[in-house]
């Protein structure tokens, strides 16, 4: 009797196999649900190519072979293992071993990888095992997930018996660390948006941890499980506008979008907070300039000061030493507009004197 018709055993074991053993997990919650109907090829194209880039580990394997302390996490499925954890490294030595005239190098230790085994009915007790080994790697940084890939995880593991309180312990984080990928990924799903391919999921789950965004979408969040119980839905077309830009049939035009990266959230916010501020901003003008109308009076006079000397340097760059009489007289009004800026903050920076 071979060893894959054994009664499989109770415990993970650790043992040596051929790559063509194994198979991709559609379901792998690293990719955000997006493989479910794929074949295996059209998996192992995803996995080589954007966004992640199995590609950047061939040569790596072609030049230090596999490293055997860095075993593949499987499952057995009947006479086969399906990758739990190493799906780019095993998408690396498929490639390779697919085309073994394309790729010049050590691939004789490609034959047989270490894997660490895991039954495909496992007890209660090894499910957490796997649970727990999967939550720490990649919810804590050691195998890096993309944030929706990391939220996917959180909402399945949800809504598995224990709920999100055994989630938490389990993985050691927070829930301040859990709310930054459940409430947007939830938010989403309640109002039945999807982001296009390649949007930064990231950039929502930032922008929901600011005071003036969630004031603005009136967002209501269940303390206990997370869920999300009310929000506006207009303001949340508004907020996704900012965030990636106005949609385009199927895609985003992100070039119109406000937000050009993570520090332009707290600016955003402090206008969102605005009513005055934010109906300017979604009538068409630029952040900056609805930000002007949040401004305190201090920072009013310090934007005009700091416009006027701009506009100095501009006019003395654009006409140097200019003798045409339009330009001359350009000069001279600023020259007046100069002094009266200047003396109009002086008068109102200390109104009290």
């Amino acid at each position: 009797m071979s060893e894959m018709d054994q009664q499989p055993d109770t415990q993970p074991m650790l043992q040596y196999v051929s790559p063509d053993m194994l198979e991709f997990d559609p379901d792998n919650p690293r990719f955000a649900g997006q493989l479910a109907d794929k074949s295996q090829d059209e998996i192992q194209e995803y996995i080589f190519g954007e966004p992640h880039y199995a590609s950047e580990l061939v040569d790596s394997f072609l030049e230090n072979g596999y490293i055997d302390y860095e075993p593949l996490v499987v499952r057995r499925k009947r006479n086969k293992f399906v990758v739990v954890e190493g799906n780019r490294r095993f998408a690396a030595i498929r490639e390779i071993r697919s085309h073994p005239d394309k790729y010049e190098g050590q691939k004789s230790d490609l034959e047989n990888i270490p894997v660490l085994v895991f039954t495909d009915r496992p007890g209660q007790r090894q499910q957490n095992e796997m649970r727990i080994y999967l939550g720490v790697r990649h919810l804590l940084g050691f195998r890096e997930w993309p944030p929706i890939s990391k939220a996917l995880f959180l909402e399945r593991e949800s809504k598995t018996p224990g709920g999100l309180d055994r989630v938490i312990k389990e993985t050691r984080l927070t829930k301040a660390q859990v709310r930054r990928f459940l409430i947007p990924y939830r938010l989403l799903q309640r109002a039945g948006v999807t982001l296009p391919k390649g949007e930064d999921f990231w950039v929502l789950g930032e922008a929901l941890q600011r005071a003036g965004v969630k004031k603005f979408l009136q967002l209501e969040v269940d303390s206990a499980t997370l869920d999300v119980v009310g929000y506006d839905r207009k303001n949340l077309t508004l907020l996704l506008n900012d965030l990636y830009g106005p949609k385009k049939g199927l895609e985003r035009d992100a070039s119109a979008k406000v937000v050009s990266d993570t520090r332009d959230l707290s600016r955003l916010s402090r206008v969102l907070d605005s009513e005055k501020a934010s109906a300017v901003l979604h009538a068409g003008k630029s952040l900056g300039e609805a930000e002007i109308y949040v401004d305190t009076r201090e920072q009013s006079l310090s934007r005009l000061k700091k416009v006027t000397k701009e506009l100095g340097l501009l006019l003395k760059k654009l006409l140097p030493g200019s003798k045409d009489p339009d330009e001359t007289k350009l000069l001279q009004f600023f020259r007046q507009f100069e002094t009266a800026v200047k003396g109009f903050i002086s008068k109102n920076a200390n109104p009290s004197v």
